[in-house]
C-alpha cells in the first residue's frame, strides 16, 4: 500500500443535464429518484464549468474545483433515447490555433457560430451499460455503396458515387454535397430516403435492413435533417454491456441509443455535421475530418486484477487526460477473511484497487464501502459518487468492501 499523505474521500454530487435527446427514466432510476417528466440525458461528475459538481465537507457543500482543483476529465452517465448530432472533435493543436484565432477575431465564446470554445482536445471513451448503438468512423466504401443502392432511392446512390471514384477521400465529398444542399432540395431528398427505407420488405441484406432501421430512427428524432443520409457513411456499431467505443480526434461519430458511462477530456470543442439544429461550419468540419475508411474503434476490457472476490478491468486508450476502470465486488466483505485495512479492520473484496489521484468514483450497482490510506471511509450506494482528493504521492490503493460495481475515473 502506498505510504504518504492520507487519502481524503469525499462524497460528490453531480449535475443532471436535461437535453431533449435524453431518456425519461434511465438516469432517474440510477439516482433512485422519481422521473420529473424532463428527459435526463447526462449526469456530470467533475469540475467542468458548464455544470460543476459539489463535494460534501465538514463545512457543508463546496464546489469540487475548490477542493480537488480542476480535473482534466469529465465523467458522465449518458442516456440517449434519441440520436445525438454527427460530430468531430479537433486534435489538441487544431483546438489551440482555432481557439486563438477566434479570440483574435473577437467571436464571443457563447456565440452560436463559435467553433472552438477552449484550447483543449476532446477524446472520449464510452462504456456500454446496456446494449448501445453508435455510429463511428467511415465505413468501407464498397459496403456503404451496396447499402445505399439496396435502400432503393436513386438520388441517394447518386450522391454517394464519390465513394466509388475515390475511396480514401470520397466521404468528404459526399458530406459536402449533402450539407450544402439548398433547404428545399435537402428536404425532398431526405423525405424520399425515409419513404424508401420504410417501404423495404424482407428478405434484404442484413446491413441494408440495419440501415433502413437507422434511417427510420433518425427520421423520428430529426425529421427532414440531411444528416440522416450522412449517417449512412459510418460504421453502425452495436455495443454489448462492457464493450467500449473510443472517439479520437478527427473521427466522425454519433451516439444513437442506449445507456453508458462516458469519460472525456474537459472540453466543449465539437464540430457538427448533421442531426442537429445547431450551427454547422461545413468547411471547418471537412478540414478537421479524417475521411479515410476505418474500422469502428471498439475496445474490449482488459483485466487488471482478478481475485476470488474482486475483478478490476480497464479500457486502454492512447491519451493522458483520463483512464477509466471498473471494479466488480463479487461477494459480501464477511464471506471470507481478507486483508485488514487501516480503516479499522474492514475487509476488502479480496483485493485493492489501484488509483491515480484525483479520482472520481461512481457506483452503478449494489453498495460499496471505500477506504484508503487514512481514516476516511465512505459507503456508496447505487447512483452515488465520491472523489479521492489529490495527495502525495499521486498514486494510492483503495480498499473496497461490499457487493456491487463501481467505475473509477482518474488522470491517465
Amino acid at each position: 500500500m502506498t505510504v504518504g499523505k492520507p487519502d481524503r474521500i469525499l462524497r460528490l454530487f453531480g449535475r443532471v443535464r436535461n437535453y431533449d435527446w435524453g431518456s425519461s427514466t434511465a438516469i432517474y432510476d440510477l439516482l433512485g429518484e422519481a422521473p420529473t417528466g424532463q428527459p435526463a440525458a447526462e449526469l456530470w461528475l467533475g469540475t467542468h464549468p458548464g455544470a460543476p459538481s459539489e463535494v460534501e465537507t465538514v463545512g457543508g457543500l463546496r464546489p469540487a474545483v475548490d477542493v480537488v482543483g480542476p480535473l482534466p476529465f469529465l465523467l458522465k452517465v449518458l442516456a440517449a433515447e434519441k440520436a445525438l448530432s454527427l460530430q468531430v472533435h479537433p486534435d489538441a493543436a487544431r483546438a489551440r490555433t482555432g481557439f486563438d484565432d477566434e479570440e483574435r477575431c473577437g467571436v464571443p465564446r457563447d456565440a452560436t457560430r463559435r467553433r472552438y470554445r477552449d484550447r483543449n482536445h476532446k477524446p472520449e471513451l464510452l462504456v456500454a451499460l446496456t446494449p448501445f448503438r453508435a455510429l463511428a468512423g467511415v465505413r468501407d466504401p464498397l459496403r456503404t455503396l451496396a447499402v445505399v443502392r439496396g435502400l432503393g432511392h436513386p438520388p441517394l446512390a447518386a450522391a454517394f458515387t464519390p465513394l466509388d471514384a475515390n475511396p480514401s477521400t470520397g466521404a468528404a465529398t459526399v458530406l459536402r454535397t449533402l450539407l450544402t444542399m439548398p433547404a428545399e432540395q435537402a428536404h425532398a431528398f431526405t423525405s424520399g430516403l425515409v419513404e424508401a427505407a420504410a417501404a423495404l420488405r424482407p428478405p434484404v441484406d442484413p446491413d441494408v435492413a440495419a440501415a433502413a432501421d437507422l434511417v427510420g430512427r433518425l427520421a423520428a428524432a430529426h425529421p427532414g435533417d440531411v444528416g440522416i443520409a450522412a449517417a449512412l457513411l459510418l460504421n453502425d456499431v452495436a455495443l454489448q454491456p462492457g464493450e467500449a467505443l473510443f472517439q479520437p480526434a478527427r473521427l466522425l461519430h454519433a451516439y444513437v441509443h442506449g445507456v453508458g458511462i462516458e469519460i472525456m477530456a474537459t472540453s466543449d470543442n465539437v464540430l457538427r455535421g448533421g442531426l442537429t439544429p445547431k450551427h454547422i461550419d461545413v468547411d471547418e468540419l471537412l478540414d478537421v475530418l479524417d475521411p479515410r475508411p476505418t474500422p469502428a474503434p471498439v475496445l474490449a476490457p482488459r483485466t487488471m486484477l482478478a481475485t476470488a472476490g474482486l475483478t478490476v478491468r480497464t479500457w486502454d486508450v492512447p491519451v493522458d487526460d483520463f483512464q477509466l476502470a471498473e471494479a466488480i465486488c463479487h461477494r459480501p466483505a464477511d464471506a471470507s477473511p481478507a486483508d485488514a485495512s487501516p480503516a479499522g479492520g474492514r475487509t476488502a473484496c479480496d483485493g485493492h484497487m489501484p488509483v491515480t489521484r484525483p479520482a472520481v468514483l461512481l457506483v452503478t450497482e449494489g453498495a460499496i464501502e471505500v477506504y484508503g490510506t487514512g481514516t476516511d471511509v465512505i459507503r456508496l450506494q447505487r447512483g452515488q459518487a465520491a472523489v479521492v482528493a489529490p495527495g502525495s504521492p499521486a498514486s494510492t490503493q483503495l480498499g473496497l468492501a461490499g457487493v456491487g460495481r463501481v467505475f473509477l475515473a482518474s488522470p491517465g
